[in-house]
């Protein structure tokens, strides 16, 4: 399964990013990346940027960091997921053709998604199992959910409609959009409980209306217990902002199971009951850094076995909501959010339909037994009408800016990846 995957696609990522001290940590209200709403119907709006254009490779890891690194501008924490989007973004590729499906093709760093997505389910499930965990409250579960909404009154191709729930698995759903508190709870109440209330709202109804052709939706649900359990000392440690400010807070101890280093950073693996792994990520140099300066591809390459590992981390306990409309057409995908966009496989009436808007929210509570993540990303498309050798002990301690991956080594997927520079 491995090989077949590595061969479709290089390595594509879900990213997450934490703080936390001894409580939850929540975004800042002002900042336009981390919007606050108590009210899980209500629409998030986001202040409009114009990002410089983003290089696009066929390589996805650096297609999603790039993306990601435009997006996190001043945030002291933020997460995103690019399995999540790159699922999303997948089901809308199988519905596009010429120019729009290059620009999309290019970005997935693949020309036929649907086939990896197929494997990639099919390969998820050995990451849900029943374990005896009776004495940790986490479960070992691994869930990506995909839905399409389409608006009654559209005539979809019956074709794109049967590919989209054979290779991605996708819930298919008529709604009524001109009703759009009704569809939008409807969308809603799936999201909640595909992630498993981790995320109550992924729409508001003034995003949903009578020019609404489809929503594509993508869910991801993480929880494992870790392998080894964190210890967690009773004094506190100095994690030192990347203003230079410092705060006390619990560092907790492990040691890990592998170790990284290239020449812009040093890692420690600690590994999940359920299989994956979560990779702590701290740069050599301090202060703030970008995930691109640290060559995560060339990091996951340098994993070594030959040290024993000392690790210390904060609990990690944070959410966010990214708008990824500007930062999608900065990396070439202005095409898909155009009217020009060529979406007609997924149409029988050749009536032009474009991207509207592209959300993700995400959440990640980590602790001293473990771990759940969530990510869901929202597409809106819209038309017109033995006896061991002492050896070296390395030391990796995330007290200063770092960040974090929860990868799967077997398929070479980045479920989760963050980025911490400050907590309060």
């Amino acid at each position: 399964m491995k090989k077949i995957l590595a061969s479709i696609l290089a390595a594509i990522s879900v990213l997450s990013l934490t703080a936390c001290g001894e409580n939850p940590v929540t975004p800042n209200p002002a900042s336009p990346s981390a919007p606050q709403t108590s009210d899980p119907n209500s629409v998030v709006t986001f202040e409009k940027k114009n990002f410089a254009p983003i290089e696009i490779t066929g390589d996805n890891v650096l297609n999603s960091v790039r993306v990601f690194d435009t997006m996190y501008e001043d945030n002291k924490q933020a997460m995103f997921s690019p399995l999540s989007l790159n699922m999303c973004l997948g089901m809308v590729e199988t519905g596009a053709a010429g120019d729009t499906k290059k620009a999309l093709d290019a970005y997935l760093g693949n020309t036929d998604y649907a086939k990896f997505a197929e494997e990639y389910l099919e390969h998820a499930k050995s990451f849900t199992h029943e374990e005896n965990n009776e004495y940790s409250k986490y479960k070992n579960v691994f869930e990506i959910a995909n839905s399409f909404w389409a608006s009654d009154s559209r005539p979809f191709n019956e074709d794109y409609k049967k590919r989209v729930a054979e290779s991605f698995a996708a819930e298919l759903e008529t709604l009524d959009f001109t009703k759009s508190e009704k569809a939008a709870d409807k969308i809603n109440g799936w999201v909640n409980k595909k992630t498993h209330e981790m995320i109550p709202a992924i729409v508001g109804p003034s995003q949903l209306g009578k020019d609404t052709a489809a929503v594509l939706v993508n869910t991801i649900y993480f929880e494992s217990a870790w392998s080894d359990k964190w210890y967690v000392p009773k004094e506190k440690e100095k994690f030192t902002n990347a203003d230079g400010s410092t705060v006390d807070i619990e560092l907790m101890r492990n040691g890990g199971n592998s170790y990284f280093e290239n020449d812009n950073a040093t890692a420690f693996s600690c590994r999940y009951k359920n299989g994956m792994k979560f990779i702590g990520i701290l740069p050599k140099n301090e202060g703030d850094f970008t995930l691109e300066s640290l060559d995560i591809n060339s990091l996951l390459e340098s994993e070594s076995w030959d040290y024993d590992v000392s690790a210390r981390m904060p609990k990690l306990n944070f959410e966010s909501s990214f708008p990824l409309t500007e930062a999608l057409k900065a990396a070439g995908l202005e095409v898909a959010f155009s009217p020009s966009a060529d979406f007609s496989p997924m149409r029988t009436d050749g009536e032009p339909m474009w991207i509207d808007e592209v959300i993700q929210k995400t959440k990640l509570e980590l602790d001293d037994e473990g771990t759940k993540a969530a990510a869901a990303t929202a597409i809106i498309m819209k038309d017109e009408a033995a006896m061991i050798d002492p050896r070296e002990t390395k030391e990796v301690f995330l007290n200063r800016p770092f960040a974090f991956l929860i990868y799967d080594d077997e398929a070479e997927q980045i479920v989760f990846m963050g980025k911490v520079t400050a907590l309060d």
